[in-house]
């Protein structure tokens, strides 16, 4: 069983590759203590702003016979970027993202080729946070000849699928619950902003990514059919070296890769 140390353990989202990598024996380290956690599961790590910081978690890690070394902040991964090699002559891995791939985060037009060049399709959305800007966004996605998808910003994996005509025969398509444009608006007045974009039932396997403002939200994919190994196939067409969130959705049959970095 590998032992691996995640930085930043005070974070509770870090706390999600304990249930992707089970086979891991994971070790959470941050700069104070970790009150959620046993002391025997936790190192005080230095502050990534002290200089010696590479040279005191090498030693941190040759102490501890640390295997492999997660770092979740971004100043960590700019600073273990340059140690690699170090690290590595005393066997321990540094799991660290492709940095210059990191930024193409920003750069939405280099990413979006880079999407496409891997058969990952481009959903095209619009948000709404009032009646009038969610009827318009529903108009410019073809309402209500086209079924719209629609997801509360802040949870992509709650969906429903709004078609008037087929609510009245249908209830849920591939385990989706269909609404009326009423209901939508029910829906809307429970939250600020929801995301929109046309629905299409898959004939077959497919990966669509998500943005907003023109920044990667996430990557959803139809479990059902394409199964848990395109997990690592959609980890390689991002060449993030395994810094997501993942979310599974088991009843919808969807799951979500969310590029993943805290502070």
């Amino acid at each position: 069983m590998t032992k691996t140390l995640i930085t930043c353990g005070q974070h509770p989202g870090v706390y999600f590759l304990g249930k992707w990598l089970p086979e891991t024996e994971f070790i959470y380290g941050d700069a104070s203590f970790i009150a959620q956690i046993s002391v025997l599961q936790q190192l005080l790590l230095p502050l990534v702003s002290q200089p010696d910081f590479i040279h005191q978690l090498l030693n941190i890690c040759l102490d501890q016979q640390i295997e492999s070394v997660f770092a979740m902040a971004a100043a960590e991964q700019e600073l273990l970027a340059e140690a690699v090699e170090l690290f590595a002559e005393f066997n321990i891995q540094l799991q660290l993202p492709n940095l210059l791939t990191r930024k193409l985060l920003l750069k939405e037009a280099l990413l979006l080729e880079n999407l496409n060049q891997a058969g990952i399709n481009i959903i095209p959305f619009r948000t709404s946070a009032s009646v009038e800007t969610f009827s318009k966004a529903c108009l410019v996605l073809g309402y209500p000849s086209e079924s719209i998808a629609i997801s509360f910003a802040e949870n992509l994996g709650m969906i429903w699928i709004m078609d008037d005509q087929l609510a009245k025969t249908e209830s849920y398509i591939q385990g989706k619950p269909v609404i009326t444009f009423i209901k939508a608006l029910k829906l809307l007045n429970q939250e600020e902003l929801l995301l929109l974009r046309k629905f299409h039932q898959p004939a077959f396997k497919t990966n669509y990514a998500v943005f907003t403002g023109g920044k990667l939200v996430s990557c959803w994919n139809n479990l059902s059919q394409q199964g848990t190994q395109t997990l690592n196939q959609t980890a390689q067409h991002l060449k993030l070296n395994g810094l997501f969130e993942f979310n599974l959705q088991q009843e919808q049959q969807l799951f979500g890769i969310k590029p993943f970095e805290v502070r």
